[in-house]
């Protein structure tokens, strides 16, 4: 299977390793998954649709694409306002679905934040935006993860938001095992029903 992962910084950061380290977790897991990744740290919505070309339509064709935009459309001193927000996401979807079917794209919500540490962002703030990314998702097909929920069941933001820059955002290996854990799940159940 070959998967396209773009987005913001969350999917962009190597945190050590010589590559993002979202592709490094998921093809420890998954030896023959092939990926692209066009992430871009400090991406926003507007921006990303701006890209667009570069980002997704110009590259080569997968089997699935996964998507995490929104992480630096509701901070606080650069904030993207929530209506504008869901209309980039539908321009983003719109343009997508030309290249992609529906049931080959997964959009992953902002992540939950560790509030000791993150003064820019609250959880229900990302709540918020996390709940446009699901409505686009339902309005287009598409698959959805809601990155934000999954962190705070899990518990233990400290914990999971903690990576190389400490900023109570930006995580490491625990938060990558989560996120890693259920894009498997969404490309498991792509790739299931492909065969079918």
């Amino acid at each position: 299977m070959k998967v396209l992962l773009t987005g913001d910084s969350i999917i962009a950061r190597c945190e050590g390793f010589s590559e993002p380290h979202l592709n490094a977790d998921l093809k420890r897991n998954w030896l023959t998954l092939k990926i692209i990744n066009t992430a871009v740290s400090g991406i926003n919505s507007g921006a990303f649709f701006a890209r667009l070309s570069e980002l997704v339509l110009t590259q080569d064709q997968c089997d699935a694409i996964v998507i995490l935009v929104g992480t630096n459309d509701l901070a606080t001193h650069k904030q993207v306002p929530i209506e504008q927000f869901k209309r980039n996401m539908q321009l983003i979807a719109s343009a997508i679905v030309c290249l992609y079917w529906p049931k080959k794209v997964v959009l992953i919500s902002p992540p939950a934040v560790d509030e000791d540490k993150q003064h820019v962002r609250s959880n229900k703030l990302v709540a918020s935006y996390a709940k446009k990314v699901e409505e686009v998702s339902e309005e287009y097909g598409f698959h959805y993860i809601d990155l934000c929920s999954e962190m705070i069941k899990r518990g233990n933001l400290t914990e999971l938001c903690h990576g190389q820059k400490n900023d109570g955002l930006h995580f490491g290996a625990t938060g990558y095992e989560l996120l890693s854990e259920l894009v498997l799940e969404k490309l498991k159940q792509i790739e299931k029903d492909s065969q079918l």
